[in-house]
């Protein structure tokens, strides 16, 4: 009888408390080594995401009769106009729009407080007595939005700033994905020669299908919501429009955050013009609303299969370890993870199930 068979045979609860270590030991291991080779790792990481992108339309061009290299060459050819209009259109006017909007905070800084006072005043004229120092709460989350801002602000100059290091890994970047697009198969097939068998077959298809319907989605979904919002804060006349449309769109490739970028938009107009910023904050949730659960149910549907909570945990555990790359990678990650142990659950209970119908067939016999 081998070590594996005797294995098998532990109890469950023995088996895992058994492998936990090992696995947190292999886990923590690896981490070091990408941190060890930053930022080599997420470079690749990125790219990689990039090429999961790509590679959905060149998959859909080579099923209607495209040959594959043509695909490959028409796909990457449009994704690097869109790249280049990005850079020399849509970037420039985004940095132009956060350059202003800090210029211009500490004024808008200043008409809240006026605001405030005003509404102090109102109450103390009438006689309403406010349990809570407003000015005091409000004031305390300006200092945080205004650092974040200035904060994001440093770190945009920081990377628009020509440095060598920049451009480097930015062609880095690009390099990677175009070999991870024409050469994506044979390095997942080498990837995956790693594993014993039967994993090969029962990860590779669905983490490759899981991360590109789900990237895809998400990306299709923030250019939705970017271009919505766009049309509806120009309407409004909202100040900093693409800046904040953008940002709004981008926040959706994380779950959640776009609720909380929406808020901080809000209250940052609200500081201008209290009434402004009331009808951003209604517009943007009706249109966020659209998006969550008219357009995304009918594109997504229930792709992940993670409970709330589970998505929760998954941001959480993924912006600690991995910082932004993180947030995006967690909850795909997490729905394969949780896939694979429902596998393997299934698995190991239809095991079960033949050993005691043979069980119960022999008896049988030896009773007859």
């Amino acid at each position: 009888m081998t070590v594996l068979e005797n294995f098998q045979k532990l109890p469950p609860w023995l088996r895992i408390s058994l492998l936990f270590p090992l696995a947190f030991l292999n886990s923590w291991l690896i981490f070091v080594l990408l941190d060890y080779f930053q930022p080599l790792s997420s470079l690749f990481l990125a790219a990689a995401l990039l090429a999961f992108l790509l590679d959905l339309p060149v998959r859909l061009l080579t099923v209607r009769g495209l040959q594959r290299g043509w695909a490959i060459f028409l796909v990457l050819a449009i994704a690097l106009i869109l790249l280049g209009m990005a850079l020399l259109v849509l970037i420039p006017l985004i940095i132009n729009q956060l350059s202003e909007l800090l210029i211009n905070l500490p004024q808008w800084i200043k008409s809240g407080n006026e605001q405030l006072n005003s509404l102090q005043a109102w109450a103390i004229s009438h006689k309403v007595a406010l349990d809570i120092d407003i000015s005091q709460i409000v004031g305390e989350t300006i200092q945080k939005i205004t650092g974040i801002l200035n904060s994001l602000g440093n770190q945009v100059f920081s990377f628009v700033g020509i440095t060598i290091s920049t451009i480097f890994n930015g062609l880095i970047l690009i390099v990677l994905t175009i070999f991870l697009v024409i050469t994506g198969e044979k390095v997942w097939d080498g990837i995956f020669s790693w594993l014993p068998s039967p994993w090969p077959e029962k990860l590779k298809e669905p983490i490759r299908e899981t991360f590109e319907r789900y990237f895809a989605t998400q990306a299709m979904l923030a250019g939705i919501l970017s271009f919505a919002q766009m049309l509806v804060f120009t309407i409004l006349q909202v100040p900093y429009a693409i800046l904040f449309a953008v940002t709004i769109g981008l926040t959706t490739l994380i779950p959640y955050a776009s609720g909380l970028s929406i808020v901080t938009i809000s209250l940052l107009l609200m500081l201008q013009d209290f009434w402004l910023g009331f009808n951003v904050l209604i517009a943007a949730v009706i249109v966020g609303q659209i998006n969550d659960n008219i357009i995304s149910p009918r594109l997504m549907g229930d792709m992940t299969g993670l409970n709330p909570v589970w998505i929760i945990v998954a941001l959480f555990v993924g912006g600690k370890l991995g910082g932004v790359l993180g947030l995006l990678i967690a909850v795909p990650l997490a729905s394969v993870l949780k896939a694979t142990i429902d596998n393997v659950r299934a698995h190991s209970q239809d095991d079960a199930a033949l050993k005691l119908g043979d069980h119960a067939h022999n008896d049988s016999l030896e009773i007859s």
